[in-house]
């Protein structure tokens, strides 16, 4: 090897051989970090629930689109329909106005915010003292207070607390099956399941009641304008809409699942979904050992091959 300069696999065990112990010190070292982080980071538990767009859904829309249609045919508009109220619904579960308005007031927000991580041996939720007394019930560090915040109590900003939800939420759709797939993680079992119970009655409340206020709106709107004209065919046109209106406000009332239906409901997971430790272990070990076989090979380079 002195002789060339060119290596072969003899050379570079050799190279390797006379640093054993090094690199066997390295990995190890690296193996009991990786092992470490592994253990100290918490279970996280994913609770999920499919839902299946409500038969309302699609009467509804079809109910809406009639309207539009009358609406236009008799000189005036109403409000666009054409969009599916199971897309909505999508869109207005990650919505800061759900969130605010729907989500938040049925939590308590030190849940979303605090825990640091979940005891199964009692079931308690364990925070993060730097974070949040849970014998006083207060605040004590302002991580999570807005800029806007000028009170001296320390209350946590929705704004914040916000973007923690979108962190921890997942909602997709199957394009084949139009199932929706949503998911919500936590460090508890039983709190993702609940959360995720809360954002699928509060969704389909929340819906159902902006329905409701659009429906009673133009129900408003269409009585002064029939009071107000002496056209027959506009009346006509008018009563229609009419009683298509008051079959929507009656929809709005009758229906539990008013945008969506429950296919697989929500259900306490038994197991962490992440993280997986073992892996974590194993790569942190490898990353070690090639970490450590890399430095050998810097360092004789450096030593042997000076320009």
């Amino acid at each position: 090897m002195e002789n060339s300069n060119e290596m072969n696999i003899r050379d570079i065990f050799q190279i390797i051989f006379k640093r054993k112990y090094f690199i066997i010190l390295s990995t190890l070292l690296a193996a009991l970090f990786s092992v470490s982080i592994a253990l100290y980071l918490p279970n996280i538990y994913t609770s999920k629930g499919i839902l299946m767009p409500s038969k309302n859904e699609e009467s509804l829309s079809s109910r809406l689109s009639d309207l539009s249609s009358l609406a236009s045919f008799g000189g005036f508009s109403l409000p666009d329909s054409s969009s599916s109220k199971s897309e909505e619904a999508k869109e207005r579960i990650k919505s800061y106005e759900f969130f605010n308005s729907f989500f938040l007031p049925k939590i308590k927000i030190e849940n979303l915010l605090a825990v640091k991580r979940w005891n199964q041996d009692n079931d308690q939720l364990i925070y993060d003292e730097k974070h949040f007394d849970s014998q006083t019930k207060k605040w004590i560090s302002d991580k999570w207070v807005g800029f806007n915040d000028v009170s001296k109590n320390i209350i946590p900003s929705t704004q914040l607390a916000y973007e923690e939800y979108i962190k921890i939420i997942s909602v997709s759709e199957n394009r084949k099956t139009s199932f929706i797939n949503i998911s919500i993680y936590h460090k508890s079992p039983y709190g993702a399941n609940k959360l995720l119970d809360i954002i699928i009655n509060e969704i389909n409340e929340s819906m159902r009641a902006a329905d409701e206020d659009q429906a009673k709106k133009s129900i408003v709107f269409l009585n002064k304008i029939i009071e107000s004209t002496d056209i027959k065919t506009t009346k006509e046109i008018i009563s229609t809409l009419l009683e298509k209106q008051m079959q929507t406000l009656m929809l709005t009332s009758a229906e539990k699942n008013y945008v969506f239906e429950i296919i697989d409901s929500p259900i306490v997971p038994e197991k962490k979904s992440r993280p997986s430790r073992a892996r974590i272990s194993i790569l942190g070990t490898i990353l070690g050992l090639l970490l450590s076989i890399l430095i050998v090979f810097i360092q004789f380079f450096r030593l042997n091959y000076k320009p």
